[in-house]
């Protein structure tokens, strides 16, 4: 057995969306503009919960038990308060509204998981001297939780031979949102870098927050 999926939950995101999906399912709720909630400290434990059915028999005596109806479960988000931010911002109109909104919890290796649910409550708790201003929303899950692998993009840096080469790793793969290594563009005598034929001119060039597949080729001139 390896342990090397084994992450701890640092990173991980709460981002939240006004809309529904056009259906439900991963791939409209990955099409939705999501705006992360900032300053989140706890995403606590989320899932579905039956209510247990039993029966008592007299001749065995031994009760019977059964899965009933079940729960999509509720989450308590606390968060520090921060008042420009837009995803706090979205998560205070969802508690006036009688609306759903759309939630994703996007893990540290890029998985994800979507749904649905009713901002039951967002209260602000000022707290005592040494205690950071903080608010705390009260989620109630209205449908299936949805859960989506890591998706990853290629990130392909490239060089004409005859002008330049390119120092570091040429090829790699990003996860969603994640960040590439620093690759350099470097010339040939006689020639020089210009940009990159993306028009960044970053050299060495490092991709962040990364959410596309990246090919790009090193343009130089001469010298």
């Amino acid at each position: 057995m390896s342990a090397s999926d084994v992450r701890t939950s640092a990173g991980s995101k709460l981002l939240v969306c006004a809309a529904l999906p056009a259906a439900y399912t991963i791939a409209a709720f990955q099409a939705l503009p999501w705006v992360e909630v900032a300053e989140i400290t706890d995403l606590g434990e989320f899932g579905r919960e039956y209510n247990q059915v039993t029966h008592s028999p007299l001749s065995s005596r031994r009760i019977v038990k059964r899965k009933g109806s079940f729960n999509e479960g509720s989450m308590t988000v606390p968060m520090a308060r921060a008042a420009s931010d837009e995803g706090q911002g979205l998560m205070s109109a969802a508690s006036l509204s009688d609306d759903s909104y759309s939630y994703c919890i996007e893990l540290q290796d890029g998985s994800r998981f979507y749904f649905s649910a009713q901002c039951m409550s967002y209260k602000t708790n000022v707290g005592g001297v040494d205690s950071i201003t903080a608010r705390t929303a009260q989620l109630e899950v209205d449908n299936a939780i949805l859960e989506a692998a890591a998706i990853s993009f290629a990130l392909s840096y490239s060089a004409d031979a005859a002008e330049g080469s390119i120092v570091g790793q040429a090829q790699q793969a990003v996860v969603r949102g994640g960040a590439g290594k620093p690759v350099f563009a470097q010339a040939k005598a006689g020639f020089e870098f210009v940009k990159w034929s993306d028009d960044v001119a970053d050299n060495p060039r490092s991709d962040t927050d990364v959410q596309a597949v990246i090919t790009v080729v090193a343009e130089f001139k001469a010298a």
